[in-house]
């Protein structure tokens, strides 16, 4: 080999030859990409279901948020959000903005609904083809049922 002087520095390095990478660390590349690979696999692949399985826990989101709209104290009068939805025509026009806040406000984010009483209904009308849960509760003897579904 030849050595150039520089008078920075001295060099004993060809300046013919190339500089090449170590094999193990090429090897220890591909073995950090293949393990990265695989569990990159398990964590991002869906959880498996089936519809009725989307359906049972839209089912439970449905009935949990009816529970929570019934706990409420009404806008109006009555005992709770849904008894004074219930009462009449008028009462449930004096709740309908109060129910659509808290309907979009209990439901997850991406989880719409729409509550249908004798009176009226509150929120989007339900999507075709999309897997629905539905919630029923009976309040002072009329049907509250509460229709969501997830995009």
């Amino acid at each position: 080999m030849r050595a150039s002087r520089n008078w920075w520095c001295v060099s004993v390095r060809n300046p013919d030859t190339r500089a090449q990478l170590a094999t193990s660390l090429v090897e220890a590349a591909v073995g950090a990409l293949l393990i990265l690979s695989v569990v990159a696999g398990f964590l991002w692949v869906p959880a498996g279901g089936t519809g009725e399985a989307t359906t049972a826990a839209l089912d439970r989101t449905a009935d949990d948020a009816l529970s929570v709209l019934a706990a409420e104290p009404p806008a109006g009068r009555g005992s709770d959000r849904l008894a004074a939805a219930c009462r009449s025509p008028e009462s449930f026009a004096t709740e309908r903005d109060a129910l659509d806040r808290r309907l979009e406000a209990v439901l997850p984010t991406a989880v719409f609904g729409r509550l249908e009483t004798p009176h009226g209904t509150v929120g989007p009308p339900q999507p075709d083809g999309v897997p629905a849960g539905r919630g029923t509760r009976l309040v002072a003897g009329c049907p509250v049922t509460l229709r969501v579904w997830s995009v």
